[in-house]
């Protein structure tokens, strides 16, 4: 139960939620699926005067093209399962969607755009918007602005959002290419310790480690924001990785400080980054088979 004296707004403009929030600025906070603001508010971790719910701004469509895919605001992981099938590289959203930490009951609650705006680092989220190029479309007092995901993320649950700013929804443009997705978790419904999102060009083929030119990975929840890597410095003049415990060494190399939670410890997460990096890929070369 809520215990503070909270005040519910649902504006029906874009223009009058943004004022809302410029307004009360840190009394103020917004709902979407309201999963991760409404158990903070029952804890009582959060102490707000005002909630400003976007249920009624329209923000509820995925829009699918031939070539891109927009998810506003209010689109739970629910809704991308039901949703038809996503063009090229956008797919991967209903991958992660389809195994989203939470099981049924974060599927029909939980939003994409909320899971961004909250900045876990150990959300899937963060990480397959970043593999994805995806951008991120701003309202604020100052009206509308996009960001690209890689700049959207700057901290452990810090994001580029600015005063009165909603997000109100994600961009992802269909790429051609090959994907790969891994998620080491403790048990089934706990938060990942490592992510890795792999997109490889569509035109290299090859198995078994082989043909990895032009291959990027997007690791999530090693760090307090997403870490993307070239693999070029590490393959040979074919395109092949080296050995498994070669990878695995040059992959924690690249790892500043990794996230340190009551799951596991950074230490922990930097050895099993190369793990999660390798299984991707492997899954990736699976689609060229």
């Amino acid at each position: 139960m809520i215990r503070t004296g909270l005040r519910h707004h649902a504006p029906t403009e874009v223009a009058e939620a943004v004022a809302f929030l410029d307004t009360h600025a840190e009394r103020a906070a917004v709902l979407a699926g309201g999963t991760m603001l409404v158990p903070s508010l029952t804890r009582g971790e959060r102490d707000l005067d005002h909630v400003i719910d976007l249920r009624r701004l329209g923000f509820d469509a995925a829009t699918v093209t031939a070539d891109s895919v927009h998810i506003g605001a209010m689109v739970t992981y629910a809704h991308l399962l039901v949703s038809s099938a996503f063009p090229g590289t956008a797919q991967l959203l209903q991958r992660v969607a389809g195994g989203i930490t939470g099981g049924p009951q974060i599927r029909c609650q939980g939003t994409i755009c909320g899971s961004a705006a909250y900045a876990n680092p150990s959300s899937e989220v963060p990480a397959v918007l970043v593999a994805l190029d995806a951008t991120m479309h701003l309202h604020g007092p100052g009206g509308a602005r996009i960001t690209p995901a890689a700049a959207f993320f700057l901290d452990a649950y810090t994001v580029d959002l600015r005063r009165g700013e909603l997000l109100t929804g994600v961009s992802v443009a269909a790429r051609a290419a090959r994907l790969g997705y891994s998620n080491l978790e403790l048990a089934e419904g706990s938060w990942p310790i490592a992510t890795a999102a792999a997109v490889l060009p569509a035109t290299d083929a090859g198995s078994g480690g082989a043909g990895y030119s032009g291959a990027v990975v997007t690791l999530g929840a090693i760090s307090t924001r997403p870490i993307q890597l070239d693999l070029a410095p590490v393959l040979d003049d074919d395109g092949r990785l080296p050995s498994d415990a070669d990878v695995d060494d040059w992959v924690a190399a690249q790892i500043g400080e990794p996230w340190d939670d009551e799951l596991a410890p950074g230490d922990y997460r930097r050895m099993v980054a190369g793990v999660a990096l390798r299984r991707a890929l492997r899954r990736a070369d699976e689609e060229n088979q």
